[in-house]
């Protein structure tokens, strides 16, 4: 059973500030009962507020995301569960879930605090020596989007970790890249973009790859030629695998239907499957992973 006072260290920057901002501002967070579970929110929020007041929709331009609010604090209640809290905040299980550091078989204790995001997203450790540009850089993220939901003042240092908003895929600024030693393993390959929806977790380090949300059925395609070396189920259900013969391989989970065989060579762009939830998944996406010579790599270094 997890305590509230792992959670308060792990994300102790954040909460203070967003503590801070209960003391002065109404959260609103209260909403309204579904199926016999109820959010509410600490002392002193108005009981009128309305369960859209959480519910923020991926932001498609920079002046949309500077309106996103900031990360909120909840503390849970008697009778709360898991689903019900992410869902009527109006983000996935799995954000919910990642952003806490929590394990869906263990239910929520009353008196636990969790933070809630305004969207899908990740919270992500920031690395010593991190600037918020180098951030944005990295996950090709809006500025005044991190600043606005974590809460991050200009020019004000950053906490120990950072909450990275969802992202259209079609909407990512490209990412401006040095070129250098440390570079020179992301010039060896470049690949598109396997589907079209919304980056709802990123590359970190517990999770190797990017997850794309869309509908069922949303068809999946190569990153880039090469053989299939597997398609079928397996760890990530059903799922095709890409050698592309110069140590990278590219890994596509959670399908509904694959539309190749294992053996088959496939070039850029061929569809390869649809997008599903089999295996260990809370929602349509398509888990992508890409390996070089078996270590995964961040997606986001390479798509173009």
């Amino acid at each position: 059973m997890l305590a509230a006072a792992p959670r308060l260290a792990t994300h102790g920057f954040i909460l203070a500030v967003a503590l801070l901002g209960t003391a002065l501002v109404p959260l609103g967070l209260r909403l309204p009962a579904a199926d016999g579970d109820v959010i509410q929110a600490s002392a002193g929020a108005p009981r009128s507020a309305r369960q859209a007041d959480l519910r923020v929709g991926t932001p498609s331009t920079a002046a949309q995301a500077g309106q996103l609010p900031a990360l909120r604090v909840y503390q849970v209640q008697p009778g709360d569960a898991l689903t019900s809290i992410a869902r009527q905040a109006g983000i996935n299980l799995d954000t919910l879930l990642q952003v806490n550091g929590l394990n869906a078989s263990q239910p929520p204790v009353p008196g636990d605090v969790m933070i809630i995001p305004p969207i899908d997203g990740t919270m992500i450790d920031v690395p010593p020596g991190e600037t918020l540009r180098d951030l944005t850089n990295a996950y090709r993220a809006d500025i005044t989007t991190i600043r606005a939901v974590n809460g991050l003042a200009e020019g004000s240092p950053l906490p120990r970790q950072v909450f990275i908003p969802a992202a259209d895929t079609q909407a990512l600024a490209p990412r401006q890249v040095t070129p250098g030693p440390a570079e020179r393993l992301h010039h060896l390959a470049r690949f598109i973009w396997p589907a079209q929806g919304t980056i709802t977790t990123y590359f970190w380090q517990y999770h190797p790859g990017l997850d794309i949300a869309n509908a069922v059925g949303t068809p999946e395609v190569a990153a880039d030629a090469g053989q299939v070396v597997f398609a079928g189920w397996g760890s990530y259900g059903i799922y095709v695998e890409i050698d592309h013969g110069n140590g990278f391989h590219t890994i596509y989970g959670h399908m509904s239907a694959v539309l190749v065989r294992t053996g088959e060579v496939v070039t850029p762009g061929q569809e390869i499957g649809l997008m599903g939830s089999t295996g260990r998944s809370t929602g349509p996406h398509l888990h992508f992973e890409i390996r070089y010579q078996g270590v995964p790599q961040n997606p986001l270094d390479f798509l173009s």
